[in-house]
């Protein structure tokens, strides 16, 4: 076993490394020491503070009173006052907390302990030992203050607190943890009627705090939008061509030039179409709702209604030369796969066009998909002079009627089944027949969806 090391002892003669307190005084000095007594009531506190951060610069309001429970552990005059009186301070001063500080008696051994401080004078000598109060402090969150409701027919009488007073003090001596922290924010944020006051006309004037809170909501409040102008900023925002809200007819709410674009229009060529049709030859697309109009809008002799029917089926076969993404995404394939399946007449400009409008990074999502479909709905509105039969269409896009409506009805058109006379015009013989198909009219003033508001029911 290794042995145990010991100090080293401190030789004789020796002297300690440390200077003792009471070496280099030049002459010793007697104290004189007295107990003071005879302090009446008042005497020096000594205070405790646990979990709290006090500041130094709180003013504390003292009150006595008989202690009912006595306590003595001597006869002397300097505790007999401490032992038979009870110290209380209080104080109100910090906007959320009231601090209160008490001799606390836990009912044992320790309440026969005193505590005393000693004064000490230098100059004369002097420690005079005062017999103190221990006191500890506590901070408790200030409550909300009920109003008393008086009734004037019975004088000091006090009405019972309202229903949402009585589950306030409920929640605050039974409550869950949640509930009182709920009630607690209540507390602290709410603005207290009798801290108001009242100027000379008789108006009451609120504290600075709850002014200042009143004067941000009502610049908040202020600066909310109305329903309609909300209603306006979501329908802006919504994939969709712009309509022209200002017009007094059909044909001014939509127009060609900014569906297609002008220098797209301009490189639209319809002569072969308008060759084909006077010379009674067939014209063979891809499209059954550009096939069955073909020869009646080249008739009307309408060069605008005509290049509207061409980018219809550009955008159409544009479409249908998509690959299929992940999330029900289309792809962009590569461009001299989309002039092969479009056909020659499409030049590069156009094609850039179409893909900076409808899949600005090589993709369509669901935004762009429905910003696609509502303008070939608006096209198709053109040319079929702003009354529509959206089943060829709907055929050609391989989309639901429902989904088809929606897309009509997002433009401003109003869907609904054909009449008896459409049905004649149409050469519908069975309901069978006209059940598949529907009527959009593009009527003024135009009615778009309006955006549902979901309230959440009350909890029972």
């Amino acid at each position: 076993m290794s042995e145990k090391k010991r100090k080293r002892a401190i030789e004789e003669g020796g002297r300690p490394s440390k200077k003792l307190s009471s070496e280099g005084s030049a002459s010793e000095q007697s104290v004189k020491f007295s107990i003071v007594s005879g302090n009446g009531d008042w005497a020096p506190a000594v205070a405790v503070a646990p979990g709290l951060d006090l500041p130094t610069t709180v003013p504390l309001q003292a009150y006595t009173k008989i202690r009912t429970n006595t306590v003595s552990s001597s006869t002397s005059t300097e505790t007999s006052t401490l032992s038979n009186s009870e110290l209380l301070l209080h104080c109100s001063a910090h906007p959320k907390l009231d601090y209160t500080a008490r001799e606390e008696s836990s009912g044992g051994a320790d309440d026969l302990l005193r505590h005393y401080v000693g004064v000490y004078d230098p100059t004369t000598g002097d420690l005079q030992i005062v017999p103190v109060r221990k006191v500890t402090v506590r901070g408790t969150l200030r409550s909300t203050v009920v109003p008393e409701i008086r009734d004037d027919s019975l004088e000091n009488e006090k009405a019972p607190p309202s229903r949402f007073a009585a589950r306030t003090l409920l929640g605050e001596a039974f409550g869950t943890k949640k509930s009182q922290k709920a009630i607690r924010a209540l507390t602290e944020n709410a603005i207290d009627p009798q801290n108001s006051s009242q100027n000379s006309s008789g108006k009451s004037i609120l504290d600075p705090l709850a002014s200042a809170i009143i004067d941000s909501m009502s610049q908040t409040s202020g600066a909310a939008l109305s329903r309609k102008e909300l209603q306006a900023a979501i329908d802006g925002a919504k994939p969709r061509p712009t309509p022209n809200l200002e017009a007094e007819t059909p044909a001014e709410v939509y127009n060609v030039e900014d569906l297609v674009g002008v220098s797209s229009l301009e490189a639209l060529k319809v002569r072969d179409w308008q060759s084909a049709v006077e010379a009674n030859k067939e014209v063979q697309t891809s499209s059954k709702y550009v096939s069955r109009r073909l020869v009646k809008v080249v008739s009307s002799k309408n060069i605008m209604r005509l290049k509207a029917l061409r980018y219809v089926l550009l955008l159409l076969d544009w479409y249908s030369c998509l690959k299929p993404g992940m999330k029900g995404m289309k792809k962009l394939p590569q461009r001299d796969d989309i002039i092969k399946a479009v056909g020659g007449e499409i030049t590069g400009s156009m094609l850039e066009s179409l893909r900076k409008k409808f899949a600005p990074d090589g993709n369509m999502n669901k935004r762009t998909i429905d910003n696609f479909m509502t303008h070939v709905c608006a096209l198709t509105l053109i040319v079929d002079l702003y009354e529509v039969d959206i089943s060829d269409i709907r055929d050609d896009l391989r989309l639901e009627t429902k989904q088809i409506v929606q897309y009509f009805q997002e433009i401003g058109c109003r869907v609904a089944n054909p009449t008896e006379t459409e049905q004649k015009k149409m050469k519908l013989s069975t309901k069978a027949e006209s059940s598949t198909h529907k009527i959009a009219k593009l009527r003024l003033p135009l009615e778009f969806p309006k955006t549902r508001t979901y309230v959440p029911k009350k909890r029972r």
